[in-house]
């Protein structure tokens, strides 16, 4: 790192995978003196708007970065970055991050604007999912809250509905707000991951934890890298400029009908993905550093 290089500030509101910061925090000091300046309180890792202000004072942050569990405390941190903050860039914008908290929501835009991505079906109310389950479907019900803290993933799904009787069953004890409700497509022992850092866009495979096994070797639960389709890969990159964000995963599954998305990410954790952090460290400085050229540009055609 060039002692003349100017020192640069990211404001960093992450409350998981702070891993995956640790690591992009050391790669941007090292390479680029981009120092990340945590604006959750120390060790609570809890959002404090005086705190944030305080912060914002000190510090002349050019950038920030969002990675948040879902909870409804979220919206005093958005609505405190619309406030004091409304000039600053986000990595991923407010509104995808929001997006991505609630499965519903996220379902609902991709149906709405990236109509030929294909989707399972998804169900709004416990009426129509037991309507569809009368007529023959099966029924996959999670908790709509995408990053719960401290709940295992394979926690976040309630069942597999074959019957309304047992529809009705699963849902019993649960709110209608607190389900997502979406058509399963079978057993698939094989999901994909799609990862997309800016233009740069890799798929590995993973096996299905609804199906997964203590009889699996370790060789057996190597991720092994594919080919993403072409045409899967622009509608990909597609749903990412809806979303605002530029940093994101999606799982899907190949059905005879091609490939069908099944979640979506903002901000994954990368970790079956060794270059991932150096990559994402890239991708922020390079976002940082065209916004300063078009600022440059701008006052130069001002004057």
């Amino acid at each position: 790192m060039a002692n003349n290089v100017r020192r640069i500030y990211i404001g960093a509101i992450c409350n998981r995978d702070l891993e995956v910061l640790e690591k992009i925090k050391t790669i941007l000091l090292r390479n680029y003196n981009i120092t990340i300046i945590n604006l959750l309180k120390k060790d609570t890792y809890s959002f404090n708007l005086d705190y944030f202000k305080k912060k914002l004072k000190k510090y002349p942050i050019s950038f920030l970065i969002l990675k948040l569990t879902t909870h409804e405390s979220n919206e005093q941190i958005y609505n405190a970055i619309t406030h004091y903050a409304p000039n600053i860039p986000i990595l991923n914008s407010i509104q995808s991050v929001k997006t991505c908290e609630s499965r519903t929501a996220t379902f609902k835009l991709i149906t709405e604007s990236c109509r030929n991505l294909k989707t399972p079906h998804t169900y709004s109310s416990k009426e129509e999912a037991l309507e569809a389950c009368k007529n023959g479907k099966k029924i996959i019900i999670k908790l709509d809250d995408h990053n719960i803290p401290g709940l295992p993933k394979n926690d976040r799904i309630i069942g597999i509905a074959q019957s309304t009787r047992e529809l009705a069953e699963l849902i019993k004890n649960h709110k209608e707000k607190e389900l997502f409700l979406q058509e399963y497509l079978g057993n698939f022992d094989i999901i994909y991951k799609v990862y997309v850092i800016g233009r740069w866009i890799v798929s590995i495979t993973s096996h299905n934890r609804l199906d997964l096994n203590d009889n699996l070797t370790s060789l057996e639960l190597i991720h092994i890298r594919v080919p993403v389709d072409k045409e899967l890969k622009r509608r990909v990159k597609r749903l990412g400029r809806k979303l605002n964000m530029s940093v994101f995963g999606v799982d899907y599954i190949l059905t005879d009908d091609g490939p069908y998305i099944i979640d979506i990410n903002d901000f994954p954790s990368f970790r079956s993905i060794p270059e991932g952090v150096s990559l994402i460290s890239d991708h922020i400085y390079n976002l940082i550093n065209l916004r300063e050229q078009f600022i440059k540009i701008s006052i130069g055609i001002k004057s």
